[in-house]
């Protein structure tokens, strides 16, 4: 139960790991497949041997990655609009 629930705090970890740039929303699209391997292996250790079981905690672990994915493109989104701003702002300046 604990693995369960420290599992679930996927979408917060790639929340702090977009933040320094670790993972991006591409990285995170391109490596799907894998993850989605990965998450059902991770599924079989945390659950007893059956299957129904392993797919019911597969399934929201696999939700939440791809929440993760809209989370760390909506930070992406915002830092690249921050920085948009701050550059349309310096060059403004640059140009007085």
């Amino acid at each position: 139960m604990l693995a369960t629930g420290i599992v679930f705090e996927l979408p917060i970890i790639a929340f702090f790991h977009d933040q320094d740039r670790v993972i991006t929303p591409a990285f995170m699209r391109k490596y799907r497949k894998h993850a989605i391997v990965v998450i059902f292996i991770l599924a079989a250790i945390i659950t007893p041997p059956d299957v129904f079981s392993q797919t019911l905690v597969a399934i929201p672990l696999l939700i939440l990655y791809e929440i993760s994915i809209f989370i760390s493109a909506g930070v992406m989104r915002s830092k690249q609009k921050k920085h948009d701003e701050f550059m349309a702002r310096k060059n403004r300046i640059n140009a007085d």
